[in-house]
């Protein structure tokens, strides 16, 4: 039986598979003989160098899959830091628009109500200036002691493109409704389906640089901010004349 054990003929596939099943072997015999490894990895060399030498037409893909991976990586690795940085800028966004909205609810009357437009808001949302205008044709009571901006209607619809909304660049018909000079704009039309002389008003916020309003821009939560402007402006002209 010993015999029979000694003299049968052992296979490469006999020792990979050996090896394979026994890992610790692999340690043992490297650490008696350290020099197998440099021999093992010098004829895996020339066997890799023989084949491209017989067959010029096999092409050794795993640098190129290699590279291609790292790239992947990469862009993945882009894509997540990118999608973190929108993620953060949304929540900035929707924390200031909670705080305006507290500004907005804290507000008593018509007149705190344009103070917390024209004095908190930019320091909220981070802009040059922020102020609440309406159209010459609407009416309100009193509103020379209300600090809301009366214009009239042709020099409005100039300066936002006749749009309900307009980011962008001021042109000089939009410089000359703000108080001071800002690099970009954005000009939102006051919900129409409240009833005038609120849909007749214009939210104008001033923007520190050319890129702080442009018009890529999302505007889901400057329609939002306008519309939480707009209700509590209605709520604001009620108390104003109860009558109305």
């Amino acid at each position: 039986m010993v015999d029979d054990y000694l003299t049968k003929n052992i296979t490469a596939t006999d020792v990979a598979t050996f090896l394979a099943n026994n890992p610790n072997a692999i340690t043992n015999m490297l650490t008696a003989h350290p020099e197998l490894l440099a021999i093992f990895l010098a004829a895996a060399a020339n066997h890799s160098q023989e084949n491209k030498h017989i067959d010029s037409k096999v092409i050794d893909l795993i640098p190129a899959i290699a590279a291609k991976a790292r790239h992947d990586a990469h862009k993945i690795n882009q894509t997540h830091q990118s999608l973190l940085h929108v993620a953060a800028e949304n929540m900035l966004s929707w924390t200031r628009l909670h705080h305006a909205t507290l500004a907005l609810l804290a507000s008593t009357d018509l007149s705190t109500m344009c103070t917390v437009i024209s004095q908190e808001f930019p320091v909220i949302f981070d802009l040059n200036q922020c102020q609440l205008i309406i159209k010459d044709k609407a009416t309100i009571p009193n509103i020379a002691n209300t600090g809301l901006a009366i214009h009239p209607t042709a020099q409005i619809e100039a300066a936002s493109n006749g749009q309900d909304l307009f980011l962008g660049l001021p042109n000089d018909a939009a410089q000359t409704l703000l108080v001071k000079p800002a690099q970009s704009l954005a000009i939102i039309r006051l919900p129409d389906r409240l009833p005038d002389p609120v849909s007749q008003s214009m939210l104008i916020l001033g923007g520190k640089t050319a890129n702080s309003f442009h018009p890529n821009l999302g505007s889901d939560l400057l329609v939002l901010l306008a519309e939480m402007v707009g209700v509590t402006l209605a709520a604001r002209l009620e108390i104003e004349d109860p009558l109305k």
